[in-house]
Parts: structure tokens; C-alpha cells; sequence
């Protein structure tokens, strides 16, 4: 019998539910660098992101922050547990090349960061959107992932690593709270992940 990652003593509950996240703090010298990206990043991006349902400068800016941010904790995550991933991006491309591409990947991996801030999860809960069309929760590979996080500055929250094949085999995605967004977006909400996936699904790295 191994010993629960979970909830740390011997353990053979395939229905092990105690809540575990992850906490890791993103360095400053990587914090200014997603903070640079994303002013860089908005003045080509603004006409997208408004097609996305956003139009507020600063808004965008900031979601971009807490999206790399994100992307930093996950990989610093990975990276404590030997598991090579890519970097994150921070290259800035034509508006047409942008592609529902995974955030972090390797040869056997492809790791989708779904990333928001404290401010957002007061406000709507623990929540993640994504584009309707994305193939990823439409058609997903066995090896594509969505890891969850929450962002507070320069600290990431990891709330799970979750199968994408997953979202829809147990029907996890809801409609979106801001009306503004439905029509190109569809929600996540942690509180259904938890309900409806045991912790080692909700862990699958």
C-alpha cells in the first residue's frame, strides 16, 4: 500500500477528497518580465482581445500578467518535480498567428495554464474562461492538460492539474457569469471540478 500523496498516510481511498494546492512564488526578476510582456504585448493584441469581449486597456493588461505569471508558477512547479517543460512564451505575434497552442509542453505533455486573480475569484469564485471554439475542449488529445491557478502578485496558487479529456467525459463546463462574455466564451468552476473529480483526478502531475 503507497502512501497517500494526499492525505499523507497509508492509503488505498480511490475517493481520497482532501483539498491540496500548491503554492509557489514567482521571483522578481520574472514577475518584471511578465509585467514588461504585457505592455508590450497589449498594443498589438487590443483589437483580439476586444473581439474576445474585453475593451478595457487596463483590464487586458492585467489578465495578461496574471496569465504569465501563471504560466511561471506552473513551470517553476514542474520544474521541482523533474518534469522538463518548455518555457513560457513571451515572443509577440501578429494577431493572425496566435493559435489555441499549449502553454508548456514537451514530447509527451501539453500543459493548457488557466490562470486568475484573487480580485476575479472574490468576486465570481474560483473560475477559468476559455473560447468556445478552442479544439481543446472540443476535441483534446489524451496528453493535453489544464492546470489551474489563482494569482496574487507574484504568488501562484496551483489548485489542480486536470486531464482535458476530463472537462468533457464528466461535463464540467458551465456558462460564463459576465453576460458580456457568452458569446465567445465558456466557463470552469472549481467548485464543480471538486464535485465531480476525486483528488488524483484532480492531480494527474
Amino acid at each position: 500500500m503507497a502512501v497517500c500523496r494526499f492525505c499523507k498516510y497509508k492509503c488505498d481511498n480511490p475517493d481520497c477528497n482532501l483539498e491540496v494546492s500548491v503554492e509557489i512564488e514567482v521571483s522578481q526578476y520574472f514577475y518584471n518580465k511578465c509585467v514588461n510582456f504585457a505592455n508590450d504585448r497589449i498594443g498589438r493584441s487590443a483589437d483580439l482581445y476586444s473581439y474576445r469581449g474585453e475593451k478595457r486597456l487596463h483590464k487586458m493588461v492585467e489578465d495578461i500578467i496574471i496569465g504569465t505569471v501563471g504560466e511561471y508558477g506552473v513551470y517553476k512547479y514542474l520544474k521541482k518535480k523533474q518534469i522538463e517543460v518548455c518555457k513560457p512564451d513571451l515572443k509577440i505575434y501578429e494577431n493572425k498567428r496566435k493559435s489555441f497552442a499549449a502553454d508548456l509542453f514537451n514530447d509527451d505533455i501539453k500543459i493548457h495554464v488557466k490562470s486568475q486573480g484573487v480580485e476575479s475569484a472574490k468576486r465570481y469564485g474560483n473560475s477559468w474562461l476559455m473560447q468556445k471554439r478552442d479544439k481543446v475542449i472540443n476535441d483534446p488529445s489524451k496528453n493535453e492538460y489544464f492546470a489551474f491557478t489563482n494569482v496574487d502578485g507574484k504568488r501562484v496558487t496551483i489548485l489542480g492539474i486536470v486531464k482535458c479529456s476530463d472537462i468533457i467525459k464528466y461535463d464540467l463546463l458551465g456558462e460564463c457569469k459576465v453576460p458580456a462574455y457568452r458569446h465567445t466564451k465558456i466557463a470552469l468552476y472549481w467548485d464543480t471540478i471538486k464535485e465531480r473529480l476525486d483528488s488524483r483526478k484532480r492531480w494527474r502531475l
